[in-house]
């Protein structure tokens, strides 16, 4: 008996959740997810949400995830499609004129997977679809020297093709934003593999 469609769709997403778990990168959502400082009605764009398997740790928020993988918004539609939106295609200029502004912006595991142009682009797209008084975090898989060897061997595995180091995506962003915030997360027991987080503010808009 061939297996339904949604069977497949959720067993992606579940296989795709227990690696990140393995490497401890969910632990560093959690902490993406305190330093987004949520509040209770904000409304949040969540590009490259994945199943969006941390959708249960927000307050009640007006959210909107984009995602490119087709599976991955089919789970988080099953399990969460009652209290957000959820969008499987990439978010773009017409979704930032339908959608925008927003309080608060997550972009996690995205930046190392795309090129400096689209990145640049991207992020002056969020600037722009952020209220003046908002907030963006971003996380990614980083190179830097001090890294544990089993912290740079998890990530010069990575499936992203655009890992940099921390200063590569820092110049990015300050193209965008006024102020910029770096964390250092992971590399540690619990959390093996290490990744660079930003908090970005004051959003620069020509």
């Amino acid at each position: 008996m061939a297996l339904s469609s949604d069977l497949l769709d959720r067993g992606h997403a579940a296989l795709y959740v227990l690696s990140q778990r393995l490497v401890g990168a969910d632990l560093a959502r959690h902490a993406c997810l305190e330093a987004l400082d949520l509040r209770p009605g904000d409304r949040v764009l969540d590009i490259g949400c994945g199943p969006a398997y941390y959708f249960d740790r927000l307050p009640t928020v007006d959210y909107h995830g984009f995602d490119t993988d087709r599976r991955h918004i089919a789970a988080a539609r099953a399990r969460h499609g009652d209290r957000a939106r959820f969008y499987d295609e990439p978010f773009g200029k017409q979704h930032a004129r339908a959608l925008a502004p927003f309080d608060r912006v997550l972009m996690l595991g995205l930046l190392h997977h795309v090129d400096d142009e689209v990145a640049s682009s991207l992020l002056s797209l969020v600037a722009r679809s952020l209220r003046p008084s908002g907030r963006v975090i971003t996380l990614d898989t980083a190179l830097w020297e001090g890294q544990s060897s089993l912290a740079r061997l998890i990530a010069k595995n990575d499936r992203g093709d655009y890992i940099r180091p921390p200063q590569g995506f820092r110049r990015l962003a300050g193209q965008s934003f006024d102020r910029i915030e770096e964390r250092f997360v992971g590399d540690t027991l619990r959390m093996p593999a290490s990744h660079f987080m930003m908090i970005l503010e004051a959003p620069r808009v020509a």
